[in-house]
């Protein structure tokens, strides 16, 4: 029964981007910046046709010690990384398709000592 359902589409992001980066769902405490937070904000879900379309947000934090153009650095890593999963889409058969819903731009962070851009995703997924 688990297997009709789509893949966890954090768990594909998470995967695809921490070979480059601190990457996870939940940032906690203590976590080495940069760091990538990936978490679904949404998905629509057609139960007959056996899709999904999660969207994913990406936050990329920074600190900002080591400077504005490390930071854009690292977001545009980030960003090209993600291109190349919607271009290729090199995991094991689990997404069909990818749009970036929305590129990387600089958002206020809560601590003024991080430098964070945010990045959102869309997926495409089919099951049976």
């Amino acid at each position: 029964i688990l297997d009709f359902a789509p893949a966890d589409i954090e768990t594909v992001v998470v995967g695809w981007l921490m070979q480059m980066y601190r990457t996870a769902n939940m940032r906690r405490a203590g976590d080495p910046y940069p760091f990538l937070l990936v978490q679904q904000l949404a998905t629509k879900e057609v139960l007959e046709e056996s899709t999904a379309d999660p969207l994913v947000q990406v936050d990329i934090m920074c600190e900002k010690s080591l400077g504005e153009d490390a930071a854009c650095d690292v977001k545009d890593r980030v960003h090209a990384r993600m291109l190349q999963l919607g271009r290729y889409l090199e995991v094991d058969g689990t997404i069909d398709w990818m749009k970036v819903f929305e590129s990387p731009r600089r958002m206020r962070h809560e601590n003024d000592q991080i430098i964070l851009y945010v990045a959102r995703y869309q997926f495409g997924q089919t099951y049976d």
